[in-house]
């Protein structure tokens, strides 16, 4: 009986050996670098090399549109925040943030050796000023007026976009 019991002890032990040195070997080994990913939507038909850590974040929350006066066609875009990171240890680097408006560039921002663009709805109180559009103008019902396409993007030191977020507005409907 005691020879089982000291066989099994044995074989855990060596099991346990066993896993431990196994353990010990491969957190010695370096894990591989990915290769970089390669975007085939380039301008020019060629392909473009893109750093996978470009960008660590890119925040935006949803923009709104108001109306401050009812009396007046005059609605505003605007967003409580954007917030863009880039981590600046490999190319292409965070340069400029632009905010476009029916594909109208409506702000840009510049980075100026910093990895960080911000922007906050206090940076410009009256927001963006665009028409508001009659009722159901945009197709969203009798109480809204135009709808608007608005994208925001962080660009690099070549002004090629290194992400885009999009999203449709809806205003008010301007009731004369």
């Amino acid at each position: 009986m005691r020879l089982h019991h000291f066989i099994g002890i044995l074989v855990i032990l060596l099991g346990i050996g066993l896993v431990s040195s196994g353990q010990w070997v491969f957190a010695q080994t370096d894990v591989p670098t990915p290769a970089p990913m390669a975007n085939a939507a380039s301008s020019a038909g060629q392909m473009e090399v893109l750093s996978p850590n470009a960008l660590t974040s890119f925040t935006v929350s949803n923009p709104y549109c108001f109306q401050p006066d009812p009396a007046l066609d005059q609605c505003k875009i605007n967003f409580r925040y954007i917030q863009v990171n880039d981590n600046q240890s490999s190319s292409p680097y965070l340069t400029w943030l632009t905010i476009n408006i029916l594909g109208k560039n409506r702000f840009t921002a510049t980075a100026f050796f910093e990895g960080t663009i911000s922007y906050s709805y206090n940076m410009d109180l009256d927001g963006f000023k665009v028409p508001c559009g009659l009722p159901n103008a945009g197709g969203a019902g009798t109480l809204y007026g135009n709808v608007y396409s608005v994208s925001i993007r962080p660009l690099d030191s070549s002004r090629n976009p290194m992400s885009t977020d999009i999203a449709n507005v809806t205003c008010p409907a301007f009731s004369p």
